[in-house]
């Protein structure tokens, strides 16, 4: 037989309070295990060793000084090594008396003063692209002289700001631009140029030859005065340079008028810049300050000048 025993209020407020109680101890020992957890990892914080210190990507130089490691390597052997093409084109570059000469070698000479070395001008290369290689391949600091931007030059060297920016010429021979213009425009006829187009090979001016004139029937030579040679005779009809170098050759020889003329293209232009490894950041760093703050920027008119003196 069950007995069933009548829940008073008195029961009930007692089982209440017992329920309560029981809450607030779970809550204390829930309080005791994050204080004692908090309180460990506290200690451990505290007692933790410091990170090692990440290693410093400079490098200490003769004089104490930390420098990047590009700019070490150059320090510590206590020159740096430019790189010019073997032929002399003055007044950008040339030999006078033993002694370089000539704008580019200014530039030259002011990045080695501002890194306190003298300048060593290693002119082993017979060709334009031989100077680029030489920079991209780690055998001279910098390539320069008279060195324009191109897109195949990109795929391996890093280009400087620019220096010096020249438009772009021609030096026409007149017989035979009247054979292929006809009653066109000459204006017409240069811009679309489609008869053949004497330039040096193996430079920037082949890649500049094909992508500004793509119908121009291409002809490559060995050197500048092989080209004009053959635009003189009429081998070619036009030859394609910088401005400088088209307005030096009528300035030189007036009488060159005569059966020659000129065509200067204000929107196609080069920027000449130093070629630099792209290993070397902080070396194309340097020289791209050393280049903004001079003060001299060359102009065209200042080195026909320089030429007659």
């Amino acid at each position: 037989m069950k007995v069933f025993h009548r829940r008073t209020r008195q029961d009930t407020d007692s089982m209440r309070w017992v329920g309560v109680l029981g809450r607030i101890v779970k809550v204390g020992v829930l309080a005791t295990w994050l204080m004692m957890d908090m309180s460990h990892g506290l200690v451990s914080a505290q007692t933790a060793p410091d990170p090692i210190a990440p290693k410093s990507p400079l490098v200490k130089v003769r004089n104490g000084q930390m420098v990047a490691p590009d700019i070490a390597r150059i320090l510590n052997r206590g020159e740096l090594v430019v790189a010019i093409i073997s032929s002399d084109s003055a007044p950008f570059f040339s030999e006078m008396d033993g002694a370089m000469v000539g704008t580019d070698v200014n530039v030259a000479r002011l990045i080695g003063k501002e890194l306190g070395i003298p300048v060593r001008f290693d002119r082993t290369a017979k060709t334009f692209e031989a100077v680029v290689d030489m920079a991209a391949e780690g055998r001279a600091d910098i390539g320069m002289g008279r060195l324009a931007r191109t897109t195949l030059r990109a795929q391996k060297v890093s280009f400087s700001t620019p220096y010096m920016t020249l438009q772009h010429s021609f030096i026409i021979n007149r017989l035979e631009f009247s054979k292929i213009s006809g009653d066109r425009a000459a204006q017409s006829v240069i811009r679309n140029f489609n008869g053949t187009l004497g330039l040096i090979g193996r430079s920037a001016w082949e890649e500049f030859g094909r992508r500004n004139f793509p119908k121009a029937k291409i002809v490559t030579y060995t050197s500048w005065d092989k080209v004009l040679e053959a635009v003189k005779k009429g081998e070619v009809v036009a030859a394609y340079r910088d401005q400088f170098e088209i307005q030096k050759i009528m300035h030189a020889d007036p009488g060159l008028a005569l059966t020659l003329r000129t065509a200067t293209f204000k929107d196609i232009e080069s920027s000449l810049s130093l070629m630099i490894g792209i290993q070397d950041t902080a070396l194309l760093s340097f020289v791209n300050e050393v280049i903004t703050m001079r003060h001299e920027k060359p102009t065209v008119s200042m080195l026909l000048k320089e030429l007659k003196e």
